[in-house]
């Protein structure tokens, strides 16, 4: 089984994670927080011929953010953001009608579903609807991922963002390109090259479908 950056992955334990900086304790707040961790962009590790995978653990607040790497076989269930959007794990959701982010996400949908292409929903929504923790503020945004790992031209892209008006809430809609994740936005409106975020690292190239590179 493979994981992807954006996946919600649930553990058997959290005592097990080694956290990215080497030789730090496990803060307490990793070993009682709740819920599963995210899958990060970076490469995975082998240590003693034991794969662990990248990933960042939420607790309560912003404050508690943590970089960390779990072996696999801690691994008991994962959900990916593409999930999130097929289960439609929002119908039902208390602020469906009320909080800014839902409001965004109804007025986005059919303009989504016209790409014929996989969406899904990553950050703080997409954790909330995942697990049922609160994590959703009054000023929280969408985050959105696209499945782009077939060419989207800019001429397409610009059109389609063109195509409508969200007020209300910030959007991060990110493309999911063969060679990592790229802002929408940056790869619509922009002439030149475009910061691709990769498990290698960022770097920039004029075309995230492998015609051209170049590196930061």
């Amino acid at each position: 089984m493979s994981w992807h950056a954006h996946d919600l992955v649930w553990l058997t334990s959290k005592a097990e994670l080694m956290l990215a900086e080497n030789h730090q304790p496990i803060p307490d707040w990793v070993l009682t927080s709740t819920g599963p961790v995210v899958v990060r962009r970076a490469m995975p590790i082998v240590k003693q011929s034991i794969k662990y995978i990248p990933v960042g653990v939420r607790g309560g607040g912003k404050a508690e953010r943590c970089a960390a790497y779990v072996p696999t076989h801690y691994i008991l269930q994962s959900i990916s953001p593409y999930e999130i959007v097929k289960r439609k794990l929002w119908a039902n959701h208390p602020l469906t009608t009320e909080h800014s982010v839902f409001k965004a996400l109804d007025s986005l949908i059919p303009h989504l579903e016209s790409l014929g292409r996989p969406w899904g929903i990553t950050g703080s929504c997409g954790y909330e609807l995942a697990t049922g923790i609160p994590q959703l503020t009054p000023r929280s945004d969408l985050d959105l991922i696209i499945d782009g790992q077939t060419l989207w031209s800019k001429a397409d892209a610009s059109r389609w963002l063109a195509s409508w008006n969200v007020k209300g809430c910030r959007l991060d809609i990110q493309l999911e390109t063969p060679m990592g994740a790229v802002a929408l936005a940056e790869w619509a409106l922009r002439d030149n090259h475009v910061l691709v975020k990769s498990n290698h690292g960022p770097s920039l190239v004029s075309d995230p479908w492998g015609l051209a590179k170049e590196s930061a």
